[in-house]
């Protein structure tokens, strides 16, 4: 018995459709950044001037990009360092500029410099301590 010519095409048509859903699905585009919860942490932050949860938010952001094998989106690590650095860590803060430039080298004059305003002030700080150790004729400690 010949075969039905409808059933034929039926499952050339069901053929046709599973394979263009392969298809389109392995060319879904691949998300490059971790962006988590980022927009909503600069909204708060900037627009709603709440800066309670920011350094938490910021540090769960950069977990959960190293959990998932992502890059945080640019500017995080700088984000993060600039907290940092106003709450005196500025070691802690130079290395997440450092991280910073390492992932996006167009990042680098101003991680740079942000760098150095940090080591100039550390050296400031240092020379004002001696300077004063001196006029009062003891020693810096």
């Amino acid at each position: 018995m010949p075969k039905e010519p409808s059933r034929t095409i039926s499952k050339l048509i069901f053929l046709g459709i599973t394979s263009l859903a392969l298809l389109l699905t392995g060319c879904a585009r691949q998300e490059i950044f971790y962006w988590g919860n980022y927009e909503n942490t600069l909204f708060e932050r900037y627009v709603e001037n709440d800066n309670s949860q920011t350094e938490t938010r910021l540090q769960v952001l950069i977990q959960e990009a190293q959990n998932a094998n992502r890059r945080v989106p640019p500017g995080v690590y700088a984000d993060y360092g600039v907290i940092l650095c106003k709450q005196g860590k500025e070691s802690k803060a130079i290395s997440f500029f450092e991280q910073e430039k390492k992932l996006y080298p167009e990042s680098s004059i101003l991680m740079n410099k942000l760098i150095e305003r940090i080591n100039l002030q550390k050296n400031g700080s240092d020379v004002s301590k001696s300077s004063d150790a001196v006029k009062r004729g003891g020693n810096n400690e």
